[in-house]
């Protein structure tokens, strides 16, 4: 697809011209064994794409194309695929990114569609109220041509200086993913083994700095990252996909905590956000899990006041699976009848528009 000033041949000249392979730095992974160890085995991956380069690969090395596939930040990386292909029988995966945001989940779907323009994905979203807030761009939507092409010229030249200066790290460093994306293990697992109960992990993660942005009442106003949202929901639409969009369970010490400075404001923000794109023609289903009642979860299934272990994922999966099934099932096959897909979509990218980036904290500081 495209982003704003011309077609896929035009989009991809700017960038071999913007870009070239020594500027991009999409390393290529370094593995431990011989070439033909699978990615999702290696022990050690170098690059400046991080796990959006990562999981792309993964993607490029099944068998079949994945059908269902999972979008959201750290608090989505848990969400197993397995357990919408069980119950589903349709493959699926886990594209949830370390601080990802809606112009992830563009790029994304843009290149699965792409390279699989007959099998469009059905979605499982996971965000939350700071997921709409603009944050630096993931070099590796910058610096990987297979995500990039999704974006307008302008704003990948107005990112390049700074994803040029990410350095090249080993994101297999202490962690471990399944072939599905899945993560595995991270410092989460490896602190929790060491010794680290949840009570502390809480008395940690609710330290002052985090109830102070929880409750700063900041609201995203006229961002990049609604614009993505938006576009990627009508994208997927017109492709005959309803997105799933799951609102992420925090943990109960730690929403009792955030609703005590005035987080509820983000929450209702959210809800009317959404409710406001669905009148405005966006179809998609809205699973409202802030609170762990709503699936059955359990307390004890976190590793501090956001982040969900794989069990208690896999609870609020099969609740969405169950709450709505409808988003769970794909297109049939196109036959010889259908009229053929357009080369060119109905939905690009928004033009390119500088927006103040938030820098100062993580992104993922609430998620």
């Amino acid at each position: 697809m495209m982003g704003i000033g011309g077609g896929r041949l035009v989009r991809r000249a700017a960038l071999a011209v913007l870009g070239a392979a020594c500027l991009l730095g999409v390393a290529a992974p370094v593995a431990a064994g011989d070439d033909a160890t699978p990615t999702w085995q290696l022990t050690s991956y170098r690059t400046r794409g991080w796990d959006r380069s990562f999981k792309c690969d993964l993607v490029e090395e099944l068998d079949v194309a994945p059908r269902v596939v999972v979008y959201g930040g750290s608090r989505g990386m848990r969400m197993d695929p397995s357990t919408i292909s069980n119950r589903t029988g349709l493959p699926a995966f886990n594209f949830a990114f370390h601080n990802g945001r809606p112009e992830d989940a563009w790029a994304v779907t843009d290149w699965l569609l792409d390279t699989y323009p007959d099998q469009p994905p059905a979605v499982v979203w996971c965000i939350q109220a700071t997921t709409l807030a603009d944050i630096p761009m993931a070099p590796g939507l910058i610096l990987d041509e297979r995500l990039s092409q999704a974006f307008p010229t302008a704003l990948i030249e107005a990112e390049m200086p700074s994803a040029k200066k990410e350095p090249l790290r080993n994101l297999l460093s202490g962690r471990r993913y399944r072939r599905d994306g899945l993560l595995l293990h991270n410092a989460y697992d490896r602190r929790r083994a060491q010794g680290q109960t949840l009570k502390r992990a809480l008395d940690i993660y609710l330290q002052p700095k985090m109830l102070a942005k929880a409750g700063n009442r900041k609201l995203p106003g006229n961002t990049r990252a609604k614009q993505y949202f938006a576009r990627t929901i009508r994208l997927l639409n017109s492709r005959g996909i309803k997105p799933l969009i799951v609102i992420m369970p925090y943990h109960p010490r730690a929403l009792k905590a955030f609703r005590s400075v005035g987080w509820g404001v983000k929450e209702r923000w959210l809800r009317t956000y959404l409710s406001g794109l669905q009148k405005k023609g966006c179809t998609f289903r809205i699973v409202n899990c802030v609170s762990i009642r709503s699936f059955g979860g359990n307390p004890a299934g976190f590793y501090d006041g956001s982040h969900l272990t794989v069990e208690n994922s896999r609870r609020l999966l099969r609740y969405c699976m169950t709450k709505a099934p409808g988003c769970f099932r794909v297109p049939p096959p196109p036959t010889p009848s259908d009229p053929p897909i357009p080369e060119e979509p109905s939905v690009t990218a928004p033009q390119y528009t500088p927006v103040p980036e938030i820098s100062d904290t993580p992104g993922d500081l609430l998620e």
